[in-house]
Parts: structure tokens; C-alpha cells; sequence
């Protein structure tokens, strides 16, 4: 059973980003959220930036490349200025960062965005971004940027204080499991694993419905199909075609209790062309045939009306 403690602090960054239209990412330094599994599960959708324009400007391989040296500017800046800070990056997004530090060493940092600021500067970069790749299309940068911006629903003197709270509370994190397992000599991960695992469960989340082969996934990715394939084994436990798999069978599970669409047509809707397969790949997973999982639920439905 997940850990409640990790599962409450999942609970809470998604109550943050839906009440204070906020998005958070927590990037982690020395690798020691994949140490603890279920702070790992629990932290997984907040690794990565992946907003329809940092997925779309990342979907160039030399900007996802300096996405990932923001990490060490982030650093320095961090040790510079001591505290939280504003910042913009630089394909033009704004956001708070709050280092996270543990007995004088930042170990990772909380970012809240993203935040209107100097749009000049904001499409200046955009366009500089736009202009040195051969496929992003500046128009559709600018709007998807426009889309990922938004005034907060909390001043910033509300925000800072639970941002450097949650990171108090991540340090004692990182202290607790020390205390319990080898977190400072198992550093082997980088930020990068955390990217390229957000952006495959994002793109498997945006494309579901339809045919995804390891190939386009690793190539979104930026990176090969058995790296891929080696973090996902190792970070989620299990190989990628399941977690695709499990994608599908979540999403069939609403259309089953909400609609009286033909089984069939529900496994085609979410990606299976064969819905006797998707009928044994459910009872798989849910240990129930999906049949079974309607006549029970819709039941349960019909209860609560």
C-alpha cells in the first residue's frame, strides 16, 4: 500500500494548482525522489515542465537539451540570492523558485508558474527560440504561450510562504530517508529521467486513443527506445506497453460506468482495435471482466442518484 504520508502530499499539489491556477514543478538535484517508490509515484505528474508550449518548444532536441542546463543556472542562482526568487527562462516563461536546502546543500527546488511578465522579453526569446530551429512555428509558440500564462488566484506574499514550507517539508523528507536507506550514496539518477519519463506519460496521456509505438515515443522523448524503455522498468516497475495499457483501461472505465455504449466501441474509442483483447487485457488489470465492471458500478451509480 502507497505511502499515506507521500499520498497526502499528491492530494495537496493538486488542490494548490486547481484552487491557485498554479503550476508546479519540483525538480530534483541529487536524485532522491526515485529512492523512495511511492514518493517517486507520488511526485511523478510534478517532475517536469510539461504545458502544451514547454511540450511543444521541448519537442525541438537542442531546446530540450538547454532546458536541462537550466537546472545548474538554477543552482547558482539559488546559492546567490539565499531564498525564492522570480525568474524567466529562457524560451520566455516566468515563474517563483524555492530551493530546496538541506544542511547547507540544495538538493532540488519547488517552481511555481507561469506568471505574466515582461512580455516583450517573453515573445523576444520566443521568437529567438523559433528562429535557430528548422521545425517550431513562432505563431503557434505564441499560443500556446499565451495559453500556459495566467494571473495566480493568490498573491505572491500568500504563495512564497507555503512554497518554502513545502520545501522545508521536502528537506525532512530527504532526512528521513537517510535515516532509513542510502539516499546520498544511490545519486545515480539525473533531472534528465525525470524529464524524459513526464514527457512519455504525457504524450501517452494526450495520445491514448490512438496507435503509439516506442519509436515515436522515444523519439519525442529524445532519446533511445532501451533507455526508455530501462526507466520506465526501473521508475514505474513495469514495461511500457502496460503503462499504455493501463492508461487505456482507466480512461474505458469512465465510458463504461457513464455511458451504454457497446463494449466494442468503447475499447476502440481508447486505442484497442481488438476488443476481445481489450477485454482480456481489462481483466488483467482489473480482475473483473468489463461486463462485470459496469453491471457492478452503474449499479452503485444508481444507489447513489
Amino acid at each position: 500500500m502507497p505511502n499515506r504520508r507521500y499520498a497526502k502530499l499528491a492530494a495537496f499539489l493538486a488542490y494548490m494548482e486547481k484552487e491557485y491556477q498554479i503550476q508546479i514543478c519540483i525538480k530534483d538535484y541529487s536524485g532522491f525522489v526515485p529512492v523512495n517508490k511511492d514518493l517517486d509515484e507520488a511526485l511523478q505528474p510534478y517532475l517536469a515542465h510539461t504545458n502544451p508550449f514547454c511540450m511543444y518548444v521541448k519537442s525541438e532536441k537542442e531546446v530540450y537539451r538547454r532546458c536541462l542546463t537550466m537546472i545548474r543556472k538554477m543552482n547558482e542562482r539559488s546559492q546567490r540570492t539565499g531564498g525564492t526568487y522570480f525568474g524567466m527562462c529562457h524560451a520566455g516563461l516566468c515563474e517563483y523558485v524555492t530551493p530546496i536546502v538541506n544542511r547547507g546543500t540544495i538538493i532540488g527546488s519547488i517552481n511555481i508558474g507561469f506568471f505574466p511578465g515582461h512580455e516583450a522579453l517573453s515573445l523576444s526569446r520566443i521568437h529567438h527560440v523559433c528562429r535557430e530551429s528548422e521545425t517550431l512555428n513562432e505563431s503557434t509558440a505564441r499560443a500556446l504561450y499565451r495559453q500556459s500564462i495566467a494571473p495566480p488566484r493568490i498573491s505572491p506574499e500568500s504563495l512564497i510562504p507555503m512554497m518554502e514550507l513545502l520545501a522545508e517539508y521536502l528537506s525532512m523528507t530527504y532526512d528521513s530517508m537517510q535515516d532509513t536507506q542510502d539516499a546520498g550514496g544511490r545519486r545515480h539518477h539525473s533531472s534528465n529521467e525525470d524529464t524524459i519519463l513526464s514527457h512519455a506519460a504525457e504524450y501517452i496521456r494526450q495520445n491514448f486513443t490512438s496507435r503509439i509505438t516506442i519509436a515515436e515515443l522515444a523519439d519525442f522523448c529524445h532519446c533511445s527506445e532501451s533507455h526508455l524503455s530501462h526507466i520506465f522498468k526501473r521508475r514505474i516497475h513495469v514495461s511500457l506497453s502496460t503503462y499504455i495499457n493501463k492508461v487505456r483501461i482507466e480512461a474505458s472505465k469512465t465510458f463504461l460506468v457513464e455511458s451504454d455504449a457497446p463494449i466494442a466501441d468503447i475499447a476502440v474509442s481508447v486505442g484497442f482495435n481488438d476488443p476481445n483483447y481489450y477485454s482480456r487485457v481489462f481483466t488483467g488489470l482489473v480482475s473483473i471482466s468489463p461486463t462485470e465492471y459496469r453491471r457492478r458500478f452503474q449499479k452503485e451509480k444508481g444507489r447513489e442518484a
